[in-house]
């Protein structure tokens, strides 16, 4: 009897804890789809991608609206003089490809959160910190920034959505752009163009040595930002050797030799250019070259 009883105490538990672990699985089911599902954001998530000589730029953020509070978001929604996430949601991000100089300051290749100190009078603080996956300003720690900068603020047309953007971009450098409500703080990316076309250009020729046109192209801008003129005029040679038919070789020597003042080494290159360009149909810059060997004649005159 004891036994029967005991049996069936067994059963009863085991059917209950069958019935717990089916409703403790279907709760587990119900927070994994909960945690797969996506819904509207207030603050949509944006993307900026730029590029800067050859620096890639790539920023990620959400954009808050004013939605009628126009004149209420510095000072209020944005406290003055405390740290703000520069965005909404996650953290704002920024990553680039190489190393840059922020308002002149250098800042190792990476990617960083960005922060931002508004002030209701002069420059504001623009944060650029190691925790970028931090949600909202709670997350934020002064032992992770790596850069603090002074960003020049200014009015400006009324913008409903905050926005970032990239501004007066030249080879070598940028300007990088928050806008929102009736204000834009901005600060200045410096790259080195230079330095990474270098890189670039050894790399090329390591691997293909023996092909004209990276050699050409190599030699062309060298002598287009006039720096080592020597390994340019190599590499021309070099080009020369390995497509003595085509006019491009001949003619980026004579530019390279004109910089040098060897004008009469420059005329004769370019009447090369000039000859074997004649045999191709896609030749369109005999008036270009004949201007240029007039002008290197008066100079040997």
């Amino acid at each position: 009897m004891k036994a029967i009883k005991f049996l069936f105490l067994l059963f009863t538990f085991l059917i209950s804890f069958s019935v717990l672990a089916q409703k403790e699985g279907q709760a587990n089911e119900m927070t994994e789809k909960e945690e797969r599902l996506e819904l509207p954001r207030k603050s949509s998530i944006s993307t900026l991608m730029q590029e800067i000589g050859l620096t890639e730029f790539f920023v990620r953020y959400s954009r808050p609206s004013v939605k009628g509070r126009k004149k209420h978001i510095w000072g209020e929604l944005v406290p003055y003089n405390k740290v703000w996430r520069a965005g909404a949601n996650e953290a704002t991000t920024i990553e680039f490809s190489s190393d840059v100089k922020i308002n002149g300051r250098p800042l190792k290749k990476g990617k960083y959160a960005i922060f931002v100190i508004p002030q209701k009078k002069g420059d504001w603080t623009f944060i650029f910190n190691t925790a970028i996956n931090s949600w909202g300003k709670e997350a934020y720690n002064q032992k992770n920034d790596v850069l603090r900068v002074n960003a020049t603020v200014e009015k400006s047309k009324f913008q409903e959505t905050l926005a970032y953007d990239f501004d007066k971009i030249l080879e070598n450098e940028g300007t990088f752009i928050l806008r929102w409500e009736c204000k834009l703080a901005r600060i200045t990316i410096q790259v080195n163009t230079i330095e990474e076309a270098k890189k670039n250009i050894a790399k090329a020729i390591s691997k293909h040595p023996n092909d004209w046109q990276v050699l050409v192209r190599s030699a062309s801008y060298y002598k287009n930002e006039k720096i080592e003129l020597r390994q340019a005029l190599d590499w021309a040679n070099q080009a020369i050797k390995l497509k003595n038919n085509h006019y491009l070789p001949h003619w980026v020597k004579s530019e390279i030799l004109a910089l040098e003042n060897d004008y009469k080494g420059a005329v004769e290159n370019a009447q090369k250019a000039l000859e074997v360009g004649k045999n191709d149909t896609n030749f369109i810059y005999a008036q270009t070259i004949q201007s240029q060997i007039d002008n290197w004649l008066l100079r040997i005159n």
